[in-house]
């Protein structure tokens, strides 16, 4: 049975196929723009005539509805399996892991693994929101912060206000090096553009010092999230860049549960 693992989140949809001969990489990986129609992508997928088991993470109910509606209509023999909380094998100290989103656990819980299960780890997923989470040096999950992402940001500036423009996806045009080479915006879109950006990795920067403070032990930093794009060149170098983290997770979860 062929292992498909997909990640839903609020502005993208991953799914990847896996690749049965080659441990560590995927047969085919695509990553679609939310509004896409799902339906014409998941039919070139190459399923070849194996049935599969879809190992799903999503943060988007009515996406999540429809690509599950689509398998059922078009692949009635596959299986597929929406990840839960009790899925992820990470102990955790919050208020409710029922209502936490699921990306935010499987992202931790892979970022556990890859760092050879060694806390303290901090996940920074930059995306429609920025979720920076903190998993102490005993291995258990303790919550993190949530604000808005620079698209977010966009929006919102162009709703609230009269006269500013919605950059939105176009924003994601401004190459890194001309928003953080200087401070000062020459033209209203250029200002905004850096505001955006520099807030934001200012805000994640400094949130990531202070969780570093709460051990004394070395903490491994992992970066996840189409939202961190622009600013990849300002990662720390040792960050530990991984854009399809939870997609990855979803894929080990996968593998644990397939043959059950």
């Amino acid at each position: 049975m062929r292992l498909i693992a997909v990640d839903i989140g609020n502005s993208s949809i991953k799914i990847a196929v896996d690749n049965p001969d080659i441990t560590d990489h995927w047969q085919t990986q695509l990553t679609l723009n939310s509004e896409t129609d799902l339906s014409q992508k998941l039919q070139a997928l190459p399923f070849q005539t194996d049935s599969c088991f879809w190992s799903i993470s999503s943060v988007h109910q009515q996406k999540e509805q429809q690509l599950m509606d689509w398998v059922k209509r078009h692949r009635p023999n596959d299986r597929l399996h929406l990840i839960e909380e009790c899925d992820v094998p990470l102990p955790s100290n919050i208020e409710s892991r029922k209502l936490l989103g699921r990306d935010r656990l499987i992202s931790a819980w892979m970022a556990l693994q890859l760092n050879n299960l060694r806390g303290p780890v901090i996940i920074v997923d930059a995306g429609t929101a920025v979720t920076i989470d903190w998993v102490d040096p005993q291995g258990i999950f303790q919550g993190g912060v949530i604000f808005p992402g620079a698209e977010s940001n966009f929006k919102r500036l162009n709703a609230f206000t009269d006269a500013l423009p919605d950059l939105g996806i176009s924003a994601g045009d401004s190459a890194s090096d001309q928003v953080f080479e200087s401070i000062i915006g020459k033209s209203t879109t250029d200002a905004i553009r850096k505001g955006v950006y520099h807030s934001q990795w200012h805000a994640i920067r400094e949130i990531v010092n202070q969780m570093s403070e709460l051990s004394t032990e070395t903490t491994s930093t992992f970066a996840t999230g189409g939202g961190l794009k622009n600013v990849i060149e300002q990662l720390n170098q040792d960050w530990r860049y991984t854009p399809d983290l939870v997609l990855q997770g979803a894929r080990a979860i996968g593998k644990k549960l397939i043959s059950i």
